[in-house]
């Protein structure tokens, strides 16, 4: 029993000592690691609500000395300065050029925490100043934390520089690849910086990790025969990119502002119906996370849908600019509090507050609202068979759209929908319509925000209108 009790308590210690935060919305990860002995530990790719490094740090009586960044981030803010903030410095790459205090590592460079012996390898490709750090600690697998190098199944993208550094950049990702991470053992585990989902590479796998031997056998990027073979392959094969990246970049560089996120998050303010109205008539934007369904029975006039869930944050990247303060229409705090605390993750800090109260304070005020008209596939049929002036607009991604769309219809792709406003017909309906419904919704809002009169989304999308179009 002793025995078995033993084995127990170091694995639950050395659980302690390696723990991985994932961010569902972002499909972004980041880790804690501590040397067994010492209690000193870093975090990886920190995200901006770094509390929850702190929180597990205090929980588990660590000290954070060091957050290390495998690159300059495009989809998500750091939490390497909030976390300097608790005391820890910053660890960036060759080149990083930060606009902030931090320390840069040399390819190969060896430092020590205690027992814990981390090398940094130079691994440019997705960026030039990427790095990979290597964790070596008794009684512990060897771990690879490779950022947006390598992914499992999948390696990272190359353009997010431009199309003048994109060719370049790629054959240095080959390079970093194959000369570098595969001349690791195979028994090192490989962890990434995202996960399936992620718009940092093509064909990432859901699995949180895997090994350099895994990687080398089943990675088809891993498989072409040549440097140029491989160039060609990645280059083939890239991903939409949000038009939220390339500001992202410049915030991390730069270095974003410090909230005190690592002392801990305090939620979201709530205003009552007329201060809300005020801050809209100011600029403000309004987004109600409730579902589509009663978001489209009737919302604050003007007011944004991004539902409830995980992608709050992620979407809200996509289509709201930067610096836009935000007041939010939530059921209750607890679901307001979260989307600010995803809404801060992806920069848009100035998120106001939220309506106590929701819809129904908004309407005892005598506050406008609108409602959106949201039919099914069957009645989307019935109206394309007769259009009388009906405009199709779907917002899905050029590789959806190329897969199959509805002929006669506009595409703009979510992320492009406010800078191409001007093709939309005011005349006439107009009909959204994604893959699943949720994209369309928000398109939905966005067309009726800007003033677009007739408009109407289509539940289920793609999806369930291919269901009731085939025989």
């Amino acid at each position: 029993m002793g025995r078995c009790y033993d084995r127990a308590d170091r694995a639950q210690r050395f659980y302690l000592m390696f723990q991985r935060f994932f961010d569902e919305g972002l499909a972004q990860a980041s880790y804690l690691v501590a040397c067994n002995r010492t209690r000193q530990a870093i975090v990886i790719d920190p995200r901006r609500d770094a509390d929850v490094y702190t929180a597990a740090a205090g929980q588990h009586g660590l000290t954070l000395v060091a957050a290390v960044e495998t690159h300059i981030h495009a989809d998500f803010v750091s939490g390497a300065r909030e976390l300097q903030e608790a005391g820890a410095q910053t660890i960036a790459g060759p080149g990083a050029a930060l606009g902030f205090e931090y320390r840069e590592v040399r390819d190969g460079e060896r430092l020590a925490l205690g027992d814990l012996q981390l090398e940094y390898l130079h691994t440019p490709g997705h960026t030039p100043e990427h790095i990979s750090v290597v964790a070596r600690q008794s009684g512990e697998p060897a771990r690879v934390f490779t950022g947006d190098t390598l992914f499992v199944g999948a390696v990272g993208r190359p353009d997010l520089l431009g199309d003048e550094l994109m060719r370049q950049l790629a054959g240095r990702l080959y390079d970093s690849l194959f000369q570098k991470l595969l001349d690791l053992n195979d028994a090192v585990e490989v962890h990434p910086g995202h996960g399936a989902g992620s718009l940092c590479g093509t064909g990432i796998g859901a699995a949180p990790h895997s090994t350099i031997g895994e990687e080398r056998r089943g990675n088809p990027a891993l498989h072409h025969g040549s440097r140029e073979a491989f160039v060609a392959a990645v280059l083939a094969d890239l991903p939409e990119t949000p038009p939220y990246f390339q500001s992202m970049k410049r915030i991390n560089q730069d270095g974003p502002a410090v909230l005190g996120l690592a002392a801990g998050y305090s939620g979201v303010p709530a205003i009552d119906a007329e201060q809300a109205a005020a801050a809209a008539r100011q600029g403000a934007w309004l987004i109600d996370v409730r579902g589509a369904d009663a978001f489209c029975a009737a919302h604050p006039a003007g007011a944004l849908n991004i539902a409830f869930g995980p992608k709050v944050g992620y979407w809200a990247g996509w289509v709201v600019p930067s610096g836009t303060r935000i007041v939010l229409i939530a059921p209750n705090a607890r679901e307001a509090s979260e989307a600010g605390r995803q809404l801060v993750r992806v920069g848009l800090n100035a998120y106001g507050a939220y309506i106590d109260g929701g819809l129904e304070a908004w309407r005892e005020e005598g506050l406008p609202t609108s409602s959106i008209q949201r039919i099914g596939a069957d009645d989307f049929r019935e109206r394309l068979t007769h259009p009388h002036g009906l405009t199709v607009i779907d917002v899905r991604t050029a590789r959806e759209w190329q897969a199959g769309h509805i002929a006669g219809a506009l595409h703009i792709p979510i992320g492009e929908l406010i800078g191409r406003i001007g093709e939309v017909p005011r005349t006439g309906a107009v009909a959204t319509i994604c893959e699943g419904g949720y994209r369309s919704t928000l398109a939905a809002s966005l067309l009726s925000r800007a003033g677009v009169g007739d408009v109407l989304t289509v539940a289920g999308g793609m999806s369930e209108y291919r269901s009731v179009v085939r025989p």
